[in-house]
């Protein structure tokens, strides 16, 4: 017989005796319980910045689900799906605010790039005598050390001349 235990044949004899209208054999069961936990899913301190990060199947403005190509470049964007994108800039159309709408963001774009120029010439500044490791040799492990040699003075005043040009872009936008 397949499937044939003595646990099968158990259970089938204390099924038997309920339906013949005794009572049900008792059973004491002994086990360990280990550490007490909370009762529920554990949650992951990254649960909620995957959450953040992950695209949602329904869009949260529309409920419609988000499966076009679009609506992954629009929910990294703006959170919402592309149709409800494309709603938001025709009322804006319709309003008569979308060119300013559009200015402001190229505006913002402009100064994140400036923030982030300032931000790589002032680590190049402050750093020594610049050093970069190349890799020429097919072997995969040699690498060759490249120094420049540079007058340190004239480098930080090209820097700050740099840094000073770029601050004078950054309050001209603003």
């Amino acid at each position: 017989m397949a499937g044939y235990s003595r646990e099968n044949s158990r259970q089938n004899k204390a099924l038997q005796s309920i339906l013949d209208g005794g009572a049900p054999e008792e059973r004491v069961q002994v086990g360990y319980t280990g550490k007490s936990q909370k009762i529920g899913d554990q949650i992951s301190p990254l649960s909620e910045i995957m959450k953040e990060a992950r695209m949602p199947w329904f869009c949260p403005s529309c409920d419609k689900v988000m499966k076009k190509r679009l609506d992954d470049k629009t929910w990294i964007l703006y959170n919402h799906c592309f149709d409800c994108q494309v709603d938001f800039e025709n009322k804006l159309r319709i309003e008569g605010k979308y060119d300013e709408w559009i200015s402001k963001k190229i505006i913002k774009s402009k100064l994140d790039w400036i923030k982030d120029q300032k931000q790589e010439i002032t680590e190049l500044r402050d750093q020594k005598a610049p050093e970069f490791l190349e890799q020429f040799r097919p072997d995969g492990y040699s690498v060759d050390k490249e120094k420049w040699q540079m007058n340190p003075e004239e480098f930080k005043k090209q820097m700050n001349e740099a840094l000073e040009h770029l601050q004078k872009l950054e309050d001209s936008l603003k």
